[in-house]
């Protein structure tokens, strides 16, 4: 139920990374950093966690770096104990 809250709520996170991926025009990404910006922004205001936040677009912005992606599931399995 919680991952599933989770991907309904950064899903426009994810499309955004993914796009900034796969673009190679530099002018592209530098407006898809901008909504992403933007998307951070509001998710922080409606409650995001900030630390889960940065976590997450640490592993999107890189999906081969494995030390950023078990660093988040860790702080996703120490924050569901803690609750």
């Amino acid at each position: 139920m919680i991952s599933l809250l989770l991907l309904i709520m950064f899903s426009k996170l994810n499309n955004l990374y993914w796009r900034i991926r796969y673009t190679c025009n530099k002018s592209e990404k530098r407006k898809f950093y901008r909504y992403v910006a933007k998307e951070k922004k509001r998710l922080i205001e409606s409650g995001a966690d900030k630390e889960e936040l940065r976590l997450l677009c640490r592993a999107l912005s890189n999906t081969l770096n494995l030390h950023a992606e078990r660093r988040l599931s860790q702080y996703r399995k120490e924050r569901f104990v803690s609750n």
